[in-house]
């Protein structure tokens, strides 16, 4: 599922998605992949645990990156949370 692809949205920045893992273990709610196209990616539990410290990262690899699109970015990241635990609700704490 995509949640921003260039020239979209917001900025245009991103083209962010919810992957499959390469990992031959099955999908929960922690391991659920969201990836930033040529960027990086963060499972759903390092995003639960700490989303700013993940933006951080971002920034860092992403020198040119704006507070904006960084904002941006968290919007995305927020959304992709909601459709795991909407896909995932019996396993939510």
């Amino acid at each position: 599922m995509s949640y921003s692809r260039w020239g979209g949205r917001g900025s245009g920045q991103w083209y962010t998605f919810w992957c499959a893992s390469l990992e031959t273990k099955k999908e929960d709610r922690d391991n659920a992949i969201f990836s930033i196209c040529a960027v990086t990616s963060f499972t759903a539990k390092e995003l639960r645990d700490d989303i700013d410290s993940c933006i951080k990262k971002v920034k860092d690899i992403c020198e040119n990156c704006s507070t904006d699109e960084l904002e941006e970015l968290k919007i995305y990241m927020n959304e992709f949370l909601e459709d795991v635990d909407a896909k995932y609700p019996e396993s939510k704490s």
